[in-house]
């Protein structure tokens, strides 16, 4: 998929997008969609889908946080998590040199691929 930007107008920016589809999929979208309308076609379903998309992960979110106000144990634990503070007597093995080392070399490694 290619990406370029081009701006419509001062308030908004655009991107064109290169969608490379199966044979089958292109014909019937090419007979079903009049050309003139494929943009907003495509533009619709991207925001349907993406808003459901969003509003399934909430609803989730929702969900998980009512069971886990329902547990006393749950409670407690996320409270004491929330409350914890690490110091370097918490964990004796923990090397700061170590640590950033493979760190910066983690983050590296993320911004080469």
């Amino acid at each position: 998929m290619t990406r370029t930007s081009t701006p419509s107008n001062a308030s908004s920016k655009q991107q064109q997008l290169l969608l490379r589809l199966p044979d089958d999929l292109a014909q019937r979208f090419a007979q079903v969609v009049p050309s003139r309308l494929r943009s907003r076609f495509l533009l619709n379903l991207l925001r349907t889908e993406l808003d459901r998309e969003s509003q399934a992960l909430a609803q989730a979110a929702e969900t998980l946080t009512a069971l886990e106000c329902g547990q006393a144990g749950l409670a407690a634990e996320s409270a004491q998590w929330t409350e914890a503070s690490l110091t370097p007597d918490d964990d004796s093995d923990f090397n700061t040199e170590v640590f950033e080392r493979e760190f910066a070399r983690a983050q590296a490694g993320t911004q080469d691929a």
